[in-house]
């Protein structure tokens, strides 16, 4: 039977000693979710460790959206302004290339997977050529701000080349055209299916 709190005082006395002992503020907990720990602390059956195991995952969450929020802002300060300038470009606002900046910034600033694939139809083999061309145009318009490291790869047969599972998964990759883009140093790979 795990240590418990023989009251709610008790339970409540411990908790903010763990908080402090964490560097963790627990006015960052509702009442309702507060409350709900220091039930778990009293409990014979989960006592002391799970509630502070609780504790330690409202940190985390609250450092996870922090650090949303941080990646966010720098994205926001892009001294370049690409996303907007993409946009906007005469010759680019019509095209791929502001979804897969968007996708991929959304995927930085969310702090998720960093191969990402392009939905959609696949493209035809000329189609993507104009979107390397395209990404080449985007790479201009990024002065070395949030948004660097621009490269497109020719498409590949992923298949022939033994690559072609996807994942764990029943997928299976064919050509595959790869556009990357490193944002704030974090590279980003998107993923381009076309027509063989």
């Amino acid at each position: 039977m795990p240590k418990h709190a023989g009251s709610e005082a008790e339970a409540e006395k411990d908790l903010q000693e763990y908080c402090a002992s964490i560097g963790f503020d627990p006015e960052w907990i509702g009442p309702g979710d507060w409350q709900t720990t220091i039930g778990i602390a009293c409990n014979e059956k989960y006592g002391f460790a799970e509630a502070h195991n609780t504790i330690d995952k409202d940190k985390e969450r609250l450092l996870k959206a922090g650090a949303r929020d941080a990646r966010q802002a720098t994205l926001d300060a892009d001294p370049d302004g690409l996303l907007a300038a993409v946009a906007k470009h005469y010759a680019l606002k019509d095209t791929l290339v502001p979804v897969i900046l968007k996708q991929c910034a959304a995927a930085y600033a969310g702090g998720e997977r960093v191969n990402l694939g392009l939905g959609g139809s696949p493209l035809d083999p000329t189609a993507y050529e104009e979107l390397r061309e395209e990404w080449r145009t985007a790479s201009q318009l990024a002065g070395g701000g949030v948004f660097t490291g621009f490269v497109s790869h020719a498409p590949q047969d992923k298949a022939a080349l033994g690559k072609g599972n996807v994942g764990a998964t029943l997928a299976r990759r064919k050509v595959q055209g790869n556009l990357l883009v490193k944002i704030a140093g974090v590279r980003f790979n998107m993923h381009v299916d076309i027509d063989a």
